[in-house]
């Protein structure tokens, strides 16, 4: 091969490694920064109105649950224990308790994660300098990486995951030479086996991807964007609220009757 085609082979492979850090970066932003704004938008929107509605559910099933116990206690002429009542109640509903309270925490860290989002122009900016950086030090496309550079990658990866836009420009010019690429060092061997495994690499990170857009919250990015769908979702809620809001009503009525006639 001559000096002309060992050049289009690196050129190739050098537009290969960009396609593949824009796809693990596409993928990283999809799950890092996508997923958890629209699962925080979902819930300050729509969530927190449903976690009511779950709340309301749990006080129901409790009501029936006493009624049932109140019953029971009455069909076999024994006398109704109140607070023996409540202890069964709580033992027995505890793990749906439990799960109520994890979708409030979910709400509550929704509504924090919106109040302190960094400002997307420094997150854009985070992430190209970032790209920059993981063409030439990610080790899926640079298959003969010195140690120095693998040290190197190590304090990349560590300011990325703590957002440290500022960190990730110092690495970038204190260690300018260093982080250069190292296909120059490749033969036309090597060049060729890291070109086909970056390509099926990057198969891999489109289904990833495909994938990733295809769960929830991905599915319904569009609505929860649209606040005549959202005003819709919150009208269909609260109507599911009132309407379990007069449910509880005629069960603690009723509940409060029984008591006050056998207690």
């Amino acid at each position: 091969m001559n000096e002309q085609e060992l050049k289009k082979l690196k050129e190739q492979l050098d537009i290969l490694k960009t396609e593949y850090i824009r796809l693990l970066n596409d993928k990283d932003v999809l799950i890092n920064w996508g997923k958890p704004q629209l699962e925080a938008l979902y819930n300050t929107r729509i969530g927190v109105f449903k976690l009511e509605v779950l709340k309301l559910q749990l006080t129901i099933k409790a009501l029936k649950r006493k009624l049932e116990l109140v019953r029971s206690a009455i069909n076999n002429n024994l006398k109704i224990d109140v607070d023996e009542i409540e202890l069964i109640i709580a033992r027995e509903l505890a793990h749906a308790e439990e799960l109520i309270m994890i979708e409030a925490n979910r709400v509550t860290e929704s509504k924090n994660l919106l109040r302190n989002l960094d400002s997307p122009q420094r997150s854009s900016e985070l992430r190209t300098v970032f790209r920059s950086l993981a063409k030439n030090l990610h080790p899926d496309v640079n298959a003969a990486l010195t140690t120095e550079q693998k040290n190197i990658w190590h304090l990349v990866l560590e300011a990325y995951k703590h957002g440290d836009l500022d960190k990730l420009k110092a690495l970038s010019l204190v260690y300018e030479k260093e982080i250069k690429g190292t296909e120059n060092e490749l033969n036309e061997e090597q060049i060729t086996l890291a070109i086909e495994s970056i390509k099926e690499g990057c198969k891999i990170l489109q289904t990833d991807v495909a994938a990733i857009k295809s769960q929830f919250p991905f599915t319904i990015e569009k609505e929860i964007k649209d606040e005549e769908w959202v005003k819709n979702e919150i009208e269909k809620v609260n109507k599911d609220t009132a309407t379990l809001k007069e449910y509880e009503s005629e069960l603690l009525t009723e509940y409060k009757t029984l008591i006050d006639l056998y207690e």
